[in-house]
């Protein structure tokens, strides 16, 4: 006599599937999470390099980068900066100081704490717009008067996925400055804003974050 085989109840295989499913609507947010966040740190960190291994270079024709033009966050101090720099990057797309087709830059960021962000930076015709290959979006400026005081002489904004979202500081838009001969994250304790008030407060800019991404390798400041 041959032994009766159990099987699942369909009521069983649906309750079964329900607790994989609120498992997995429970967890697979937060991996994507760590892995946006993972990826955003990489490519930070890479693009960092990029950049100043192209500075490197191009000193080395063009002499220190501090002197690279007089000009004081104007149009052509952009472009004079594009002169000596850009041949040494690996560069995709050229927008030039004007991207109002968004093809490298999205025309409104936005800050940490969700205001808007008050400078168009595509149309802003004192920033030179690129995307290299690795994808990162890369806008650069020469500094005012202000900055060039405190030593820096160029600004590079880094945005790490390129036109794409969420287009917000702290989350893919970093700040970087040429100074005293190297590419410095914005958000030292000592800069122009420090992380401790302009990225880790629920309610900050996120203009002080590329320190502490560079710094902790993490982004627990968002959480």
């Amino acid at each position: 006599m041959k032994e009766l085989q159990q099987a699942f109840t369909l009521a069983e295989v649906l309750i079964t599937l329900g607790i994989i499913g609120i498992v997995a609507a429970m967890t697979i947010p937060n991996l994507m999470t760590k892995y946006y966040e993972k990826r955003t740190v990489n490519q930070l960190k890479e693009t960092q390099s990029i950049i100043a291994q192209a500075v490197r270079m191009s000193e080395e024709e063009y002499g220190d980068a501090s002197s690279w033009t007089n000009e004081y966050w104007t149009k052509k101090g952009a472009e004079e900066i594009a002169e000596k720099l850009k041949y040494s990057l690996k560069i995709a797309t050229d927008c030039g100081t004007s991207d109002p087709q968004n093809a490298c830059i999205k025309k409104t960021y936005l800050r940490l704490n969700g205001q808007n962000h008050d400078i168009n930076y595509a149309t802003d015709n004192r920033y030179y717009k690129v995307v290299l290959l690795n994808g990162t979006a890369v806008w650069w400026k020469a500094t005012d008067n202000a900055e060039r005081r405190s030593g820096s002489y160029i600004a590079f904004c880094i945005d790490t996925n390129g036109a794409n979202p969420p287009n917000t500081w702290g989350k893919d838009l970093f700040e970087f400055s040429y100074e005293n001969g190297g590419i410095r994250p914005l958000g030292a304790p000592n800069s122009y804003y420090p992380y401790k008030t302009h990225c880790i407060p629920k309610n900050s800019t996120g203009y002080g974050c590329a320190y502490w991404v560079l710094t902790t390798q993490n982004m627990s400041y968002l959480h």
